[in-house]
This record gives C-alpha cells, structure tokens and sequence, in this order.
C-alpha cells in the first residue's frame, strides 16, 4: 500500500490526467456558479481542472516539471492574438453593439486558456512509456461508460442535464423520451456524437495495434457499442464523419483494408436503413417540399401555408384586417392591425356577418377550405418546426393566387380586440418551395451570416471573444468572427506543428500499440475537423478539454521515444513553403476572393441547362441510362455537351435550384484547376515557390472570370481540369511509361470534350509538351510516334458520335469567315493578349483598334505587317537572353496559348471566358519573367530582389483583382435584375397562367450589364419554372409597336416590357373587356 501511495505521489499528474480524461465525459453539467449577462455556468469540471492546474504550477515552480513543449510557442501565440483581439473588441467594438458583455467576453477568454493548458498537464504526466497503456484503459472503459449511460436514457430513462437552452443549463434532470437523440452524459447529442467521433477512432487504430485477441475483442465491443449509440443520437455530421475518420485509420494503419471497408460501408448503410431508419430520416428531412404563402408585391415570404376545411376554427374568434403592404401583414400578425371582429353565425355552416352590416343584410359564407397560416411556437425541446431558409423561392412555382389567408395568432401576442385568428386581405400568392429544415436555416440565415458581420468589423482581429453567439455551428467560423484571420491562423498553426512533431518522430517509433494509438488520435482530429463545420467541436467543453488532454497523451509519449531534436521553426518554415502549403493558400485564395458569388442568382442560360435537367426527371424517364443515351445521340441542334447535361441532370433532383451549391461546384472545379496548374508549373518551371506563385496569379487574374462567374460556363471549368489531368498524366507516363498512366491520359481527354468541344484541342497540348522539352526539330519524330498518334483517336470518336447527335456545328455567332480568317486569327490573338493581361479594361481598346482597323483597311495594311515583323524580330533576338531550360517555357508557354484559342481564333469576336484555358500558357511566360526580374535585382542584394518582386507582383495582383471585384458587382446586378424579373412576374400572375395556352411577348429584354449576362437567351426556359406550363410560347420583340402588332386583340396574348431594374410591368391592352390603344 505504501508502494501505492508513494507512486501516486510521485506521479500525481498522471493521475489528475487519467481521472479528469474520466471525469470530464462521464461527469453531466451541472451548473455550481452562475454568470451575469449569460446562461453558461461554472461547473464541478472547473474545479477539478483548476486544481490539476494548480498542482502543475507546483510542480513547474519546483522545476520537477518544464513548460517547454513542442505546441507551447504555437498556443502562447494563440493566447496572445486572443487576447488583443479581446481588449480590442471590448474597448473599441462592444460599445457599439447589441448583446455583448466585457465579463462574458473575458470568461470566454479564460475559458480557451482552461481548455488547451490541459495540454500542458497531461504532457507534463506521460514520464514513463508504461503510462500509456493506463491511458488507452481508461479511454476504453470511459467510451463503454457514457454509451452505457446512453444506452439507459433510451431504454430505462436515466436523465440528461442538457445546455440546449437557458432553461435546460440550469442543470434539472430531463428525462427524455426513447424517440429522442441520446446525448447521455453530454450537453447534447451533437457533442456526445463528436466525442464517440475521437473516441472509436482512437480505440480503431488501437485494434490493429494490439496482437492479444482478447485485447481486440475488448476493443471491438466498445466500438460497437460505440459505434451503435451514435447512431442514435442521429447526428448527420458525425454518422458521415466516423466513416471518415475510419478510413483514415485504415489509410495510416492497414491500407489495404480500404477495398474491403468501401463495401462494408455500404452493407452497413443499408442495414442501417432497414433497422434504424431514424439517422437517414434525418437526411431526407433536411430538404421538404412545403405549400409557401408570398406576398406579391415583393416576393418576400411570409410562411408555410395549409389549406383546411373551416371547421378548424370552431368556436375561435376571428377577425379581419385590410393590409396594403408586407409592414402591414407583419404588424398584422403580431396582433396590431385588426380592423373588425367577424361575427360567425355557425361554424358548420361557415356563414359570418360585419358588425357593420345591416340587420337584414344576408350572411356571407367561408370557403370550403381556407389556407391558413400558424404562428411558430419556438420549442425548447426537439420538435422545432420546419425552418425558413427555401431555396430559391423566386424560382419555386406558382401554385395560386390568394386574395386574402387566415392567420392564427400565437397566443403569446396580446392580439387587439382579442381576435385568435385575423383574415388579412391583400395581395398574396402561393408558391411550392423547397426548405431546410431547422437546424440548416438556423445556420444559413441565422448565426453564419451574423457571425460573418462580426469578422467583417475586422477581418485580422475579428470582435473579441464573446462577440458571438453560443452556438455558431461552424467552429472556424467563430474562430474567425472572435479573433479573426490571425487567430484562425494561429489555431491551424498549433495543428500544423502538431502533424510536423508527429511525422519527425512517429518513424523513430516501433512499438505497435504507440503507433495506432498516435495515427487512430490523428483520424480522429481529422474527423473533428470535419465535424467543426457543422458543430463548434473545439469550444464543447467535453470535447475541448478531452481532445488537449488526448494531444498531451500522444506529444508527452512522442517525447519519450525522441532520439534527436526537432527543429520546429525550421520545419514550419519548409511546411510554409511545401506542396500542401502552396495548395492551401491557393484554397485560401479561392474562398476570399470568390466566396462572396455564391449567392449570385442564376441568369440566361442557366435556365435553359436546368430545363433540358427538369424536362426529363426520373418520374418521366425510363431509367438515367435513356437520359444518358439521349444526350450522346439527342443534341437537339444544341452543343454537343453530354457532360454538361449529365452534370445538371445529377445535381438538379438533388440540389434543385439552389444557386449556391452551383458556385459552390463552380469554386471547387476552379481551385481544382489552379492546384493542376500548380503541380503542371512545377514540371515546367523546376521551381516549387514559382510555380506556387504562378498558380496563385491564375487565380487573381480577371480576364476570363466568366467562365468561374456564370454557372452555364462550367463546362469550359470541367474541360480545363481534364485537360490538365491529361496533361499529368501524360507526363508522368512519358517518364515511368507506366501503362495505367497512358490510359488515364485516353480517358481524360475523352472526358475533356464531352464537357466542351474545346477539348479537342488537349492532345495538341500533349504534343506541345514534348516539342518544348525535345525541340521544334523533333515535330516529325514525336507526331510519327504511335504513342502519341493514339491520343488523337478518341477525337475520331468524338466527332462521328458528335455528327449522329445532329449537334450544332458552325452557323450564326459560332461560324468562321474564310476571307475574314486572317484578320481574325491575328484580331482575336492581339485581344487575347491584351485580355490576359490587362482583363477587361482592355476591351474598350480592342474594340476601338479592332474597329478602326476594320473602317482603314490603308492603316491596316501598315500595322499588320508591323506587329508581323515586330513578332519575328521578338522570336530571334530574346531567346538569345534565355537559357535552354528558359526557352523551352517560352515555347511551351506560347504553344499551350495560341492551341487552347485554335476553335475560337476564327470567330468574329473575342469572349472572356474562351481565355481561360490559354491564360495558363501566358501564366508560364509571365512567371518566368518573375524569375528573370528576381535574377537581376539580386546583383542589388537578395532582400531588396524580394521585395521589390514583391511589390511588383502585388501591383499586378491588385489591378487584376479589383476588376475581380468589379466583375463580381456586375454578375451580382444581373442575378438581382433576374430575381426583379421574377418577383414582378408573380405579382402579376394569374391562376390561368399555369395551364392555358399563352404567349408573352417581351420588349426592350435586358440582356446585359457591365460584364455580366442577363438574359442573352434563356427568357422561356426561366418562365416555364415559374410556371411550368408546356403550353407557354415566348417571344422577344425589338420594340413595343411591333410587339402590340402581332398580340392584336388576343386575350392569350400578353405584352410585357422590362424596365431598368430587370422587373417588368404589363402593358394594358383592355379595359372593362375592351381593346384599347396603348400610349
């Protein structure tokens, strides 16, 4: 016993560590002390925290212990930004805003401190490598534990102290229902889900580790069960991010058990939804279908509306208001606008007079059925009710129009003339909507964009701890509202040098069991990283303080089997600098500059791919695979483009209209192109920091971003990463000649085309790639290879597919003029150029020399063969100040130019987002111009090289990336006239207009604004969503006489003229039943 006690007292830490990595998740919270300005509360695990962090003081102050760390820099680093950004907020942000308290901001702050310094208690404790296996013990039994604990709440009733709410924080014993979700111990099923996340990761890598089966056995059933009570807490994010965290455990420790985990995933997905549905119902709740009640005037809505028979309102009160605006309803339904009070002679026969009526006046009668509108009572438990974030309602279907609906009023209102329902008169209509649910709406239209207007007010500090709310739901997104941009970085920094420590020493390991427990801990943050964009997993006090004492377990035993020392500055300073750093800024710079478009509502022709998607849904199609054999042999006189329409007909059943997934896409496939070019630059420039730099510049020019503005452009986005991949992949088998990699060429040019007929030009790009690094001499050698001659063959294939679909070829816009060829080949090449470089502010002068030459053929005559000889004289004097290797960019730079432009060279005009393939190409020579300006200044001194590189760059950044913003503007001012066009439409619609044979004649159609598209075409395909009438004709007039001409005296004809805001208003053409003559 004394031997017992003398250990303890010796290693005292190491027992606070595995007490508190019991303790935190089994112990519920109960509040102890209360916190003015807030409903969190100090609690028992407070307590218990601060004393092991006293005991460590002693032990630090009686030097047994060090505070030197591998994370300590990086978290004092952490607690320094958070700090100003507190004093910050406090002293200059908080006196201008709403709910926000320097006590609660200042609890809030040392409550990040108690989370991560149990980092710095639990590493201090591991000082024997025999104290993990107590460690591993105790996080097993502690899994099996709160499962069991969860396992009782649904089963035998055991109560939950849940922090949901300011009511449930108070600490009272819920019991909950056996529908319910489990949070067990936990403030609420979504941090207990997050926690069995970490847990069963750790104890899977642990599995493998072990070689003592009855070890594994132990381990399997506590994942199991485990793995079960997560299901039931019917957590969407954690269900979908365990099996993520899992395939990493299987990526780290046993690889080749992915191809058998792939399937037993899916066997286990359907198992899960024939016993326990409740999770994916969860899923196919998260969009519904619902009846959505519009005011017309503004297409502002106003809730979920039922129709129900009148005898719903038996024996009820009702009164009715006349509104004349949305002010009015809202004031309405808040019980502040009652006119009168109906007198109801008989529910049963739904008759009611005025109190201003006669005595002999005859009693009116209600409908049948009356649509009605509930006011939400907000619960304070699981059954909330459908939320209000709808997708796209401005495009959602009419379904009828209302003179007036019945408004039950929350019986928390003090309602004038004590009414419980009010029928208000108006102008309404009702529309089919899709919607969120709650949790969803809460997030999109509640706590992000808040949080997004707090980080706004500074976007390197952010507000302060304390400046948001509670739950954000989005864990970086309170990082960066609270502390900004430095303490976001700051925070993945302690993460970096996390990994940094752990792949310098983990290989110096070769214990089993240490090596699964440190890569299933590493699964398990890559799952809370994923979870914390849906969840705030860092600041729940379970998983904070259970995830810094985990980090201090994995780092102090780490520190045990460190042979050699570990620079960490010198290693972040490589990490600064690597592949993934470089493919991360670029993914930073993706999200600043572009985040902002992906509310931008849909234009033109957009409608038009989203109709071929609607027109052919799975209800009315035979099966995908006929949709599919459609696009191939169906063009109908349209593109060849079956990627493009596959690509729409996937995401419309799923996403629907919902713009932002779209751009979303969009971002995705544009950051996914710029890392290709990253790693393609790489090849070519044979420097890592200037291709990083050239890949960045890509994403910061402005000349072709309406290929990543307009969604009806993504196929030129789909084209360019194909092409790009075929390009790798084509590299990579001209060095290894690994077949595998030859065929992935093959099908990535096939896959390039079928997006956008550009595609053809990929194997020339191919063929470019060898002439730069083999010579112009070597043109025969490399075309006769039959290596290379294959890649052209699927173009064979494509063309004659193409020809059988009956696509559109060469006419109108898209057709070449023989005479004019020249002209415009060496017209479209000098816009390019000018486009790239300069972006859209070179158009004006292009299309002022493009004109003035075409009006002076004698100045024509003159500069052509001026700009011909300058060419030449530029072809042989500068690759005498370039290097072999430097020649070869140039050429390949050039080449990859001018090939990309081959099937738009001939036509009549330049278009911006035809110049975003070729960019690439300049993008090359331009970073090789980089190189040669850093070469020369450095004969001035390296620093004043960089620098002055640096300014350089940063003016051509910034030129390019206000037109950015510039162009954002315009596409943002088409999607509003677009949404205006809509919203006036519907107030205007009539019930005849979803199912009678019409035509709408549309005058003075917008078809433009700045550098953004309208409605270029795409007007009929938008109006049959509005109202899917297949029997809708459209047509767009030049002018108004002509349009009133043809609609003559037709009543199924109607004559619409758009005004400068994109709405439109119809012009009168009958009065009392009569013609008349419009002015």
């Amino acid at each position: 016993m004394k031997k017992i006690f003398s250990w303890i007292s010796d290693n005292i830490l190491f027992v606070f560590t595995l007490f508190l990595l019991a303790f935190i998740p089994l112990f519920p919270k109960i509040p102890i002390l209360d916190v003015r300005n807030t409903w969190v509360y100090v609690r028992a695990e407070d307590f218990v925290v601060l004393l092991a962090l006293l005991l460590w003081l002693v032990f630090l102050f009686r030097k047994k212990i060090t505070i030197k760390t591998p994370l300590t820099v990086p978290i004092l680093i952490y607690w320094t930004i958070g700090a100003i950004a507190t004093i910050h907020g406090v002293v200059l942000l908080f006196p201008t805003l709403a709910n926000v308290f320097p006590n609660v901001s200042y609890l809030a702050y040392v409550r990040h401190i108690e989370y991560m310094s149990l980092f710095f208690v639990a590493y201090s404790a591991m000082r024997d490598k025999s104290f993990l296996k107590y460690a591993i013990t105790v996080l097993a039994v502690t899994l099996v534990a709160v499962s069991l604990y969860g396992i009782g709440q649904k089963f035998f009733g055991l109560p939950a102290y849940l922090t949901m709410n300011e009511e449930f924080a108070k600490g009272i014993p819920i019991q909950l229902s056996s529908l319910s979700r489990v949070p067990s111990t936990f403030a609420g099923h979504y941090d207990f889900a997050a926690y069995l996340v970490l847990a069963i990761s750790i104890l899977a890598g642990l599995f493998f580790g072990f070689k003592n089966w009855l070890v594994k056995i132990g381990l399997a059933a506590a994942i199991v069960i485990g793995g079960i009570v997560l299901f039931w807490t019917v957590s969407r994010i954690s269900f979908v991010v365990l099996f993520i965290a899992l395939f990493f455990v299987l990526l780290f420790v046993k690889r080749k058990l992915i191809f058998v985990f792939l399937p037993a995933v899916f066997a286990l997905a359907v198992l899960s939804v024939i016993f326990q549905p409740s999770i994916f119902t969860r899923f196919g709740s998260t969009i519904r279908e619902t009846d959505v009640l519009v005011d017309a005037q503004t297409g502002n809505a106003i809730g979920n509306v039922k129709f129900v028979p009148f005898s719903y309102f038996k024996d009820k009160r009702i009164g009715q208001s006349f509104v004349k605006d949305l002010g009015e309803v809202q004031h309405a339904m808040k019980g502040g606008k009652i006119d009168e009070i109906l007198e109801v002679e008989s529910t049963r026969s739904s008759t009611f007079k005025r109190p201003t009526d006669p005595v002999f006046t005859k009693p009116l009668k209600f409908p049948s059925e009356v649509p009605v509108v509930t006011a939400s009572n907000v619960s304070t438990g699981e059954n909330l009710p459908q939320g209000t974030g709808y997708i796209n309602l401005s495009l959602s279907p009419v379904v009828k129009r209302l003179g007036n609906f019945f408004y039950e009023l929350d019986p928390d209102e003090e309602a004038s003339l004590s009414a419980e329902v009010v029928i208000l008169h108006g102008n309404f209509i009702v529309k089919r909507a899709s919607a969120y649910d709650l949790s969803f709406t809460t997030r999109f239209q509640g706590e992000w964009p808040r949080t997004l207007a707090i980080f706004a007010k500074n976007v390197f500090l952010g507000s302060g701890y304390g400046s948001v709310s509670l739950a954000v739901d989005n864990n970086y997104l309170r990082i960066l509202g609270e502390t900004g941009l430095l303490g976001l970085a700051s925070f993945f920094g302690i993460f970096l040098t996390i990994g940094i420590y752990i792949k310098k020493v983990l290989p110096e390991v070769r214990n089993r069991v240490v090596r699964s427990f440190v890569l299933g801990y590493v699964a398990g943050v890559i799952g809370l990283a994923f979870n914390a964009t849906l969840i705030d997993v860092f600041e729940a006090s379970k998983i904070a303080f259970s995830l810094w004492l985990l980090t201090g377990i994995v780092l102090g035993t780490l520190a045990l089997y460190q042979k050699k020392p570990v620079d960490l500055y010198k290693e972040l300073k490589e990490a600064a600098i690597s592949t993934y750093a470089f493919i991360f800024y670029l993914l930073l710079a993706t999200i600043v500059i572009f985040s902002p478009m992906i509310s931008n509502y849909f234009t033109g022709d957009d409608f038009t791919w989203f109709r071929w998607a609607a027109d052919c849904d799975y209800s009315s199609c035979k099966s995908i695979f006929e949709r599919i054999y459609k696009y191939f042999l169906d063009s109908q006189g349209f593109f060849f483009r079956p990627g493009t329409k596959i690509f729409f007909s996937a995401m419309y059943p799923i996403f629907w209209l919902n713009q932002v997934v779209y751009h979303i896409t969009s971002l995705i496939l544009h950051f996914l192109v710029s890392v290709l070019f990253y790693l393609l630059a790489r090849k070519i420039l044979k420097n890592n920091i200037l291709a990083g730099l050239s890949a960045l510049l890509f994403l910061f020019m402005s000349g072709y971003q309406e290929a990543v503005f307009w969604i009806s452009s993504i196929g030129y986005l789909f084209n360019a990463a194909f092409a790009l991949l075929a390009l790798l992949a084509f590299s990579v088998w001209d060095e290894k000649r690994n077949p595998l990699y030859y065929i992935a060429t093959i099908v990535f040019i096939s896959l390039g085309f079928l997006f956008h007929e550009v595609g053809i030009v990929t194997p020339l790009l191919i063929i470019a790639y060898k002439v730069a690094q083999e010579g112009f001499g070597s043109i025969g050698k490399i075309i006769k290879k039959s290596g290379h001659i294959f890649l052209f063959s699927p173009i064979l294939v494509y063309l004659l597919v193409r020809l059988a679909s009956g696509s559109h070829w060469f006419s109108g816009d898209y057709s070449y003029s023989i005479i004019k060829l020249p002209f415009n080949v060496l017209g479209n090449i000098i816009g390019y150029l000018l486009l790239t470089a300069l972006g859209p502010s070179s158009f004006p002068v292009y299309s002022a020399l493009r004109t003035g030459l075409r009006d002076n053929l004698l100045l024509a005559a003159v500069l052509v063969p001026l700009i011909l000889g300058a060419s030449y004289f530029a072809y042989k004097i500068i690759p005498k100040y370039l290097s072999a290797d430097e020649r070869k960019v140039t050429v390949f730079g050039m080449l990859f130019f001018v090939i990309a432009l081959l099937p738009f060279l001939g036509l009549g005009n330049i278009t911006s987002r035809y110049s975003y393939l070729p960019t690439l190409g300049l993008i090359l020579i331009l970073g090789l111009v980089i190189r040669k300006i850093f070469e020369y200044l450095t004969s001035y001194g390296r620093d004043i090289a960089i620098m002055s590189v640096g300014v350089l760059i940063a003016i051509f950044s910034l030129f390019h990336i206000i037109q950015v913003q510039q162009i954002h503007g315009d596409w943002q001012t088409a999607g509003q006239k677009v949404q205006k066009f809509f919203v006036s439409i519907d107030e205007l619609y009539s019930d005849s207009w979803s199912k009678n044979d019409l035509r709408f004649r549309f005058v003075n159609v917008s078809i433009k604004t700045g550098e953004a598209w309208i409605f270029p075409v795409g007007l009929s395909d938008a109006l049959w969503f509005a109202f899917q009438n297949d029997n809708l004709k459209v047509y767009v007039h030049s002018n108004l006489p002509e349009a009133l001409s043809l609609a003559g005296t037709s009543v199924q004809d109607h004559v619409f003229e758009f005004k400068d805001d994109g709405s439109i208003e119809e012009v009168i053409r009958f009065k009392d039943g009569h013609p008349i003559i419009p002015q």
